[in-house]
């Protein structure tokens, strides 16, 4: 015999005999709120009935589909508003963009009922795409699992279902973009989760938290590129993880609205990065953009993309007013989110991660991006000839709203004691002559050691942890 018992005003199950009948009745109980899926729509008559029939043929039903027809002449409206007519139409009568077309999408939902009541999450997707049928499902189940995670992307596919064109992204030192996997065969080397700097707004799902913190998106990145970057960069710096999850697969026709590698187009995908770098970039960022810059424009760029890339310094030197008000108005301070922090240091599992990412020199590295020092932290640092200063970029969880100070020792040898505060900084340390210790293919290794000094009688939960997000030398 199967019993149970329910507590009706916490609309939980209180105890059971009978797994079965619990689980089931447990899944009946739980709060299913709706997915809202927002489809930007810009003349795509010919590929967005596909998209639509994916949608409507998901395993995931409790959805609401939006269409947001952005000034299409080649009778997109029509063919949502004969074929799905489930869907809700909005036409916006002219072309705003991407970012000005999807923030009608939102608009909408938050007119119609408060996202923070009714949709936990949402999902913007372009017209040329075509989701597997237990994408949401997965992507529902995932974002259930952590609270911290803020942004979801897919694995997307080109159409033939086996070469990959985005499993994530990274974005380099001068605002370039680079696409995980893009164009490889898809074998099953990008079959894991991982946080990265920013996914594609080509199939992006958004929790409500997230949304109701940022709100919309940036329409300056006009006609389009970028402007979901920027969302997932202040999106990470609120403390939401930004994750790519393998298990929700769409398949992405690209650029059906614009030639990939035109003049059009690297002259829009360049406006984008300027005003990325300068709204986005901190000092130190800005000072290392335009090194990297200087660098790239030698070796290729300005040989390979000269013309549009004039251009789009011409037009972000014009709108250099704006772009800085825009900063102003949408900087968010980087701060830390001690729940997303994996214990101790302990550097080996994420060498992946680095491996991607192609700029840290961090060798072993274990856990999450941002790491937690509350006793003692130790890793390895590969370095070249003469580069003899140690950089790290660390934060801290105060104690009694006091600065917790933290010791940094190299090879034995301590380097300083410095005060870190609950926002992110960087520090530099003078390192000591090499003492020919161990090395690696060439490169000298040092062992660096930080130790964050504990408030009088802290104990367990309440020792100050210093973060760790990234370390080098120069």
């Amino acid at each position: 015999m199967a019993t149970l018992e329910m507590d009706i005003e916490a609309n939980d199950i209180a105890s059971s005999r009978g797994q079965a009948v619990g689980k089931a009745v447990a899944e009946f109980l739980r709060p299913r709120n709706k997915v809202a899926v927002i489809v930007l729509g810009y003349n795509g008559a010919n590929v967005i009935g596909p998209c639509l029939e994916s949608l409507f043929k998901s395993s995931y039903q409790d959805i609401e589909v939006i269409v947001v027809d952005n000034g299409s002449s080649d009778g997109t409206a029509e063919v949502v508003r004969d074929k799905f007519p489930a869907a809700r139409l909005i036409s916006t009568g002219k072309n705003l963009g991407f970012a000005g077309g999807c923030n009608v999408g939102l608009r909408y939902l938050s007119d119609k009922s408060d996202i923070s009541d009714r949709y936990d999450i949402v999902i913007l997707l372009n017209d040329d795409t075509t989701i597997e049928p237990d994408a949401i499902d997965e992507i529902v189940q995932f974002a259930a699992s952590d609270r911290d995670i803020g942004i979801i992307g897919c694995k997307i596919l080109y159409p033939d279902g086996k070469t990959i064109q985005h499993a994530g992204a990274a974005v380099l030192p001068n605002g370039l973009t680079r696409h995980y996997g893009y164009g490889e065969p898809d074998n099953g080397q990008f079959d894991r989760v991982f946080d990265v700097a920013y996914v594609t707004g080509a199939a992006i799902a958004i929790k409500r938290e997230v949304l109701n913190k940022l709100g919309l998106l940036d329409a300056g990145y006009f006609p389009a590129y970028f402007e979901e970057a920027e969302f997932c960069e202040r999106a990470r710096r609120l403390g939401f993880r930004v994750v790519y999850l393998p298990r929700a697969v769409v398949r992405h026709y690209e650029s059906h609205a614009s030639v990939k590698g035109s003049f059009s187009f690297f002259a829009r995908y360049h406006c984008g990065r300027l005003r990325y770098v300068l709204k986005n970039f901190t000092a130190r960022r800005l000072i290392g953009f335009v090194k990297e810059e200087v660098r790239w424009l030698h070796k290729a760029g300005f040989r390979e993309q000269g013309k549009p890339l004039m251009l789009a310094y011409l037009k972000t030197l014009l709108k250099l007013p704006m772009i800085l008000w825009a900063r102003r108005r949408d900087w968010v301070p980087e701060r830390i989110n001690l729940r997303i922090i994996k214990s101790a240091i302990n550097f080996s599992e994420s060498a992946f991660y680095n491996r991607l990412e192609g700029f840290s020199p961090i060798l072993s590295w274990h856990g999450s991006r941002v790491r937690a020092v509350s006793d003692e932290g130790r890793f390895r640092l590969a370095m070249s000839a003469g580069e003899r200063k140690l950089c790290l970029r660390v934060a801290a969880s105060e104690q009694a709203g006091k600065p917790v100070l933290l010791k940094v020792w190299a090879d034995k040898k301590l380097l300083g004691e410095v005060e870190v505060g609950d926002y992110m900084q960087s520090l530099r340390f003078q390192l000591p002559k090499s003492n020919g210790g161990e090395s690696l293919d060439g490169s000298e290794v040092i062992w660096v050691t930080l130790k964050p000094v504990a408030a009088c009688g802290s104990r367990g939960s309440d020792r100050p942890k210093v973060v760790i997000k990234s370390a080098w030398v120069e």
